[in-house]
């Protein structure tokens, strides 16, 4: 075994990490599954006049987005809880493990596994929900100019097929891009900030953060969300090479700045 990475100790370490969070993790899934189901209760009784508006395609992606970014952050912040107890802390962080394998595996957790099992949740409850909406559109009378797309949406891997969704394929593809690296910052913030403040870090952590949105909402979106952001309104922006260098730059590296500094804050811990 080395003392970076062995995949034999690596897949101890997951499933002891299961055998103790698997329950949390039902729990977890169960109360997502009920306020789901509330919600598309809510939606069948009040938006039937809008010919079921959230159960079309546009209404799904932002359901689906909205959905994981809340429950993302909120899993992610909880990651590192038993950080809060003294005891569980010191046998967590005793486990014979390096700290690349524990970060590996938050990393795998948070990042990967979560938002795989929140689709196949999104999937399993939403895809029966889209066809009743669907059959009973049909029963309502719509506008003669109104468009209804039904179009069952899967990240990246259905489009829009109704007129104006066919246009925007690709600023829609786009927009999936960014919120899935937004996604993978927050993720890394949240569970960075917990991970490090040993005091109030759940409290900390979400000030820090506001305090991050409030600069980055008076900085605005340009240049930096050049390659996502090429539209105000209906215009088009033309950016330079350098201003589209460091959109790339930026988002491809702010992501893995904040993954790399959870990394050190466990290395931290572990020396601690």
């Amino acid at each position: 075994m080395t003392d970076f990475f062995d995949m034999e100790r690596f897949g101890r370490l997951l499933r002891a990490h299961w055998a103790e969070s698997w329950r949390e993790y039902a729990w977890f899934a169960g109360v997502l599954v009920v306020l789901d189901l509330i919600a598309m209760l809510l939606s069948f009784s009040l938006d039937y006049r809008s010919a079921f508006s959230q159960f079309q395609y546009q209404g799904q992606m932002g359901w689906y987005m909205s959905g994981l970014a809340v429950s993302a952050i909120i899993f992610a912040g909880r990651y590192f809880k038993y950080l809060l107890n003294p005891g569980a802390s010191l046998i967590a962080l005793m486990r014979p493990a390096s700290v690349f394998e524990k970060w590996l595996m938050a990393f795998l957790v948070i990042s990967i596994f979560y938002p795989l099992a929140y689709t196949l949740l999104y999937v399993i409850l939403n895809y029966p929900a889209v066809l009743l909406a669907k059959a009973l559109a049909a029963q309502v009378p719509v506008c003669q100019y109104c468009t209804v797309d039904f179009h069952f949406y899967f990240p990246f891997l259905t489009e829009d097929v109704s007129e104006a969704g066919v246009r925007n394929a690709a600023r829609i593809m786009r927009l999936q891009l960014f919120f899935f690296l937004l996604l993978s910052c927050g993720q890394a913030l949240i569970a960075g900030g917990t991970a490090f403040f040993k005091r109030s870090p759940v409290l900390r952590t979400v000030l820090g953060s506001f305090l991050l949105f409030i600069i980055s909402s008076w900085i605005g979106n340009t240049p930096q969300a050049g390659i996502f952001a090429p539209y105000y309104g209906k215009e088009i922006i033309v950016y330079s090479p350098m201003e589209y260098g460091l959109s790339i730059g930026m988002w491809l590296g702010l992501p893995l700045l904040l993954w790399a500094a959870l990394f050190f804050h466990i290395k931290e811990r572990e020396v601690a």
